[in-house]
């Protein structure tokens, strides 16, 4: 508290949903005749809160701004509530020793000599996504990407669509086109609006997490894989060791926070970024799970679900702990309209997947637990919501039974 009856008084927000108000039921009670009885409610999103005005008398306010529905807090956004109660939001470092990437030198990239023959010897690297290091010749006057096999460049990731861009020869280099993508292109930080000619080291980014650069000399280029490759490794290595499971005797909402919090300072941050613009999720599907079903479950029911025209999210290509998975989670969790939570001994026993859905219900938003065969020990939570049960055996059925949901929900 910066301004109020106790100025200096500090608030440690341990519970997933927090109220604050003069009534004596509020988890922070605050006596003042500016502060309404319920006067506004921090829902836990990841490491941080969202704010919500309950109806206040005199409004709650965030940086000066009146909060309208709900507003996510960052570390030093000031709170009002009405003209006489101010706090600041504070949170320890989520990576006391992560790298600042602006203290850090960057990578100077110099380009090759284009090659004088006609025959053109352009490159695409793939230096981060499904298949980090994969080096694409370029040959020939169209050169069509996406995930659809028939693509001259083919690249199997969700976020991918069917037919993703273009490239055509203009003199000696390529001209790059959007096919209409679900998830956008990116070129050097800029959307991709209209067609635009590459240039070496030029810089794409397929939806968020696929990233390629233009070259004339991959080997200058492979180098920078290093990182990437081992973001892939650690995400796709199928004896990784699942999080042990929450003791059952303590509070089950503050010891996932506090592991949440633990793991983060020990992860450093991927350097990737999380490439997503505010905004850009309100459409979409977040899917939450356990990394062990990603290749088996979730990557064939992301791409049917982007298929069938849905936008769907999900973190794979995110190292869990680490700053840019945080921030990508939280703007998942406050943009996307619906969750499915894939239900397994593995994910139950995940703590940000149990916050995940947690946060949903706190929020009202829609749940559809897909449930792996017929597993006993669903979360209590889970248990009186519209289910569908996925069968290894068919899962055509239950994409069929999740599609219809969803559409049911949405109508």
């Amino acid at each position: 508290m910066r301004r109020g009856p106790t100025p200096g008084l500090v608030y440690d927000l341990e519970e997933e949903v927090i109220t604050i108000g003069r009534g004596s039921k509020n988890q922070i009670v605050i006596q003042d005749n500016e502060v309404s009885r319920e006067h506004c409610r921090l829902i836990r999103l990841m490491a941080d809160f969202e704010v919500v005005d309950l109806g206040s008398s005199n409004g709650t306010y965030v940086n000066g701004a009146r909060v309208e529905g709900t507003r996510l807090l960052q570390p030093g956004f000031l709170i009002e509530l009405g003209d006489t109660i101010t706090f600041e939001y504070e949170r320890p470092l989520l990576n006391e020793d992560a790298y600042d990437p602006q203290e850090m030198p960057t990578r100077e990239h110099h380009a090759a000599p284009k090659p004088e023959s006609d025959d053109i010897e352009a490159y695409l690297v793939l230096t981060h996504g499904p298949e980090p290091g994969r080096v694409y010749p370029l040959h020939g006057d169209k050169i069509s990407i996406g995930r659809d096999l028939t693509n001259t460049v083919v690249i199997l990731f969700p976020e991918v669509s069917r037919f993703h861009v273009h490239l055509l020869r203009s003199g000696d280099s390529y001209v790059i086109e959007d096919l209409g993508s679900t998830n956008g292109t990116i070129v050097n930080g800029e959307r991709l609006t209209e067609p635009r000619l590459l240039h070496a080291n030029d810089v794409m980014l397929i939806g968020t997490m696929v990233r390629l650069r233009y070259t004339y000399d991959p080997e200058a280029v492979l180098p920078e894989v290093a990182d990437d490759s081992y973001i892939a490794s650690v995400q796709t290595q199928p004896t990784r060791k699942p999080i042990e499971p929450v003791s059952p005797e303590l509070d089950t909402s503050r010891a996932n926070a506090k592991m949440i919090k633990a793991k983060s300072r020990r992860t450093t941050t991927s350097r990737l970024g999380t490439g997503l613009e505010p905004g850009m999720l309100e459409d979409h599907i977040f899917i939450a799970y356990a990394r062990e079903q990603w290749e088996y479950i979730v990557a064939p029911l992301t791409l049917g679900l982007q298929d069938s025209g849905l936008k769907v999210w999900v973190d794979q290509y995110l190292i869990p702990g680490g700053d840019d998975w945080l921030e990508a989670i939280e703007q998942a969790l406050f943009e996307c309209w619906l969750l499915i939570v894939v239900v397994t001994p593995e994910s139950i026993n995940t703590p940000h997947v149990e916050m995940e859905y947690r946060y949903f219900f706190n929020r009202e938003k829609p749940v559809i637990p897909l449930v792996v065969k017929d597993l006993r020990e669903v979360p209590r939570e889970l248990r009186n919501l519209k289910v569908v049960i996925y069968d290894p055996d068919d899962p055509k059925e239950a994409f069929q039974k999740l599609v219809f949901e969803i559409m049911h929900i949405n109508r």
